[in-house]
C-alpha cells in the first residue's frame, strides 16, 4: 500500500472512532474487582458480575481524583479496538521505508491538532505500535495547550494504571521530567492571567490567552498524576523482582510478540500455539502441562522461522524445504542473522526437543528459562524481519 493511501484511510478510522468508539478496556479476571469489593455483596444480590462491576468501577475511577491507582496485576484489564487492529493492518502493508513517514503523518494530528479525530486511539496506536518517543515529542510541538493532548494524556494513564508493562520501568522513570521540561509548563502558564509571588502586588501574566484555561488545568492535573503513577508502577516492578514474581517486562514481550504476529501476518496458528503454551504455563501448572508448555514453545519456534524462510524465499522468486533445518539455514544465508545466531536458534530448539520430546515430566525451572528465553527470541527475530520489511 502507498504511503498516500495508507496516511487517508488511517485519518478514515480515527475519523471514525471519534464519533463511534470501538476502544475499550475489558475486565477478564473472575476475582471481584477491588474497585467494587466493599459492594460486592449488595451488587451480587442485584445480579451482577465481577465484569460489569469493574466496568463501573473503572469509569469512576478515570473521573477521580489523580493519582490513579495502579493495578499490579497488568492482565486483569485486557484492551480492545476494532479500529486499533484496522490500523494495525494498515501499518503492516506500509512499506518499511514509508513507515516512519506514515507515522509522522499521524502525529500531524498532534503537532497541529484538528478536530474531530479519535486522539485516545491514536495514543495507544502510536505507544503499542513502538513510537513513545516521538509521541511525546509531538505533544510538546502546540504553542497552546488543547483538549486533544489532554485527552492523548488521559489514555497514556489509563495504559499506566491498567497495562503498565506496555512500558519499561527505564520508560516509567524518565516519564515525568520528559513531560514536565515543556508541556507541562506551556500548560502551567495558561491557568492564571496575574497573580501574586508571595506578599507582592498582583501581576499579569503575559503568556495568558484566554481561552485555554481549562485545557491548562486539565493538561497539568495529568502529568501531575502521570508522575505519582508511573513511581506507583515502578515499585511494581520492583516488587516483582524481589518476589521473584513474574517477570513483567517478559510478559510485556510477550505482548510486544504477539503484536509482531499480526502485524507481519503470520498465520493464526502461531499465536495459537503461543497462547497454548502460556496455557500450561501456570503457577499451579502440573508437571504434565508443563511438558506440553515446552511442545508448544518448541512448535512456536520451528514455525517462526519456517513461515518466515517461506515468505523470504516467495519474494526473491526462490522455493525453500519447508523443514525447520533448511529454513534455519537458508535464513543465515540470507543474511537475517549470524552463523553464530543460527548455532543459538539451533541449539534452542534442541533443547526444547530433548526436555518436551524424551522426558516424561518436565521440571518448573526448564519450563520457565526456556520460556522466557524463546519470548525474547520471538522479540528479536520479529523485529528483524520488521526492520527487512518481511510480510508473511
Amino acid at each position: 500500500m502507498d504511503l498516500k493511501e495508507a496516511s487517508q484511510k488511517a485519518l478514515q478510522i480515527l475519523q471514525e472512532e471519534k464519533h463511534r468508539p470501538t476502544l475499550n478496556y475489558g475486565y477478564v479476571s473472575s476475582v471481584w474487582p477491588r474497585n467494587k469489593l466493599y459492594q460486592q455483596y449488595e451488587l451480587q444480590k442485584q445480579g451482577w458480575s465481577p465484569a460489569m462491576a469493574a466496568t463501573v468501577g473503572l469509569r469512576e475511577e478515570r473521573l477521580g481524583k489523580r493519582p490513579r491507582y495502579v493495578y499490579e496485576d497488568p492482565k486483569l484489564y485486557k484492551f480492545e479496538s476494532a479500529n486499533f487492529d484496522l490500523l494495525v493492518r494498515i501499518l503492516a502493508q506500509v512499506r518499511q521505508e514509508d513507515r516512519m513517514e506514515f507515522i509522522s503523518g499521524l502525529l500531524d494530528l498532534v503537532r497541529k491538532p484538528v478536530q474531530p479525530f479519535g486522539h485516545k486511539l491514536l495514543a495507544e496506536f502510536i505507544v503499542r505500535a513502538g513510537y513513545l518517543k516521538d509521541l511525546l515529542e509531538a505533544m510538546q510541538t502546540p504553542k497552546l495547550p488543547v483538549m486533544s493532548v489532554f485527552e492523548m494524556l488521559n489514555q497514556i494513564e489509563d495504559m499506566i494504571t491498567l497495562n503498565f508493562n506496555l512500558f519499561s520501568d527505564a520508560e516509567l522513570e524518565s516519564f515525568p521530567s520528559r513531560l514536565k521540561h515543556l508541556l507541562r509548563e506551556i500548560a502551567e502558564r495558561q491557568t492564571y492571567s496575574a497573580r501574586a509571588e508571595g506578599r507582592g502586588p498582583m501581576k499579569d501574566n503575559p503568556h495568558y490567552v484566554q481561552g485555554y484555561s481549562k485545557a491548562g488545568h486539565e493538561i497539568t492535573d495529568a502529568i501531575d498524576g502521570i508522575a505519582q503513577e508511573c513511581h506507583q508502577a515502578r515499585y511494581w516492578y520492583l516488587k516483582g523482582a524481589l518476589q521473584e514474581l513474574p517477570n513483567l517486562e517478559i510478559e510485556s514481550d510477550k505482548v510486544t510478540v504477539q503484536s509482531f504476529l499480526v502485524k507481519l501476518g503470520f498465520s493464526g496458528d502461531m499465536l495459537k500455539s503461543l497462547n497454548a503454551a502460556e496455557s500450561d504455563y501456570k503457577s499451579s501448572g502440573t508437571i504434565f502441562e508443563l511438558k506440553n508448555c515446552l511442545g508448544h514453545l518448541r512448535s512456536f519456534l520451528e514455525h517462526l522461522h519456517r513461515e518466515a524462510a517461506k515468505a523470504v524465499a516467495a519474494s526473491a522468486g526462490e522455493t525453500v524445504e519447508d523443514k525447520w533445518g533448511a529454513a534455519t539455514l537458508y535464513l543465515r544465508q540470507k543474511s537475517f542473522f549470524t552463523t553464530k545466531h543460527e548455532a543459538f536458534s539451533a541449539s534452542l530448539y534442541t533443547l526444547l526437543s530433548d526436555e518436551s520430546v524424551h522426558p516424561l515430566t518436565a521440571d518448573r525451572e526448564y519450563a520457565r528459562l526456556l520460556r522466557n528465553v524463546v519470548i525474547e527470541y520471538g522479540v528479536m527475530f520479529l523485529t528483524v524481519l520488521d526492520k527487512h520489511g518481511v510480510k508473511i
